[in-house]
């Protein structure tokens, strides 16, 4: 089963600069989950359905902000073919955040 993640990032000023929308696949394999992010090829395992989409999208906002902290997100971002869409809005606090899932 697929799921799109809407993924936005907010820049250290707090506002919502950018959102990336993501694939994240899920199968059951034996009694164990597996969750993959098609885009980054992130993956991760769990028991059930609900704790896989929640540790899928905690590995995803991990690696995402590991990959801005070291400074190339922007290049990262293009060689996994991940759109980069521009938005006004204002939040809090800044880094990634997996925001939506539809299921």
């Amino acid at each position: 089963m697929r799921d799109t993640a809407t993924v936005i990032h907010r820049n250290t000023e707090g506002s919502t600069d950018y959102v990336i929308v993501l694939t994240f696949e899920f199968s059951q394999e034996l009694d164990r989950w597996v969750g993959l992010c098609l885009e980054l090829g992130t993956s991760t395992f769990a028991d059930t359905l609900d704790q896989i989409r929640l540790e899928l999208q905690e590995a995803v906002e991990l690696q995402l902000n590991e990959v801005e902290r070291l400074g190339y997100i922007q290049d990262y971002l293009a060689e996994n073919h991940v759109r980069v869409v521009p938005v006004d809005a204002v939040d809090s606090t800044c880094g990634f955040a997996v925001v939506a899932e539809t299921r």
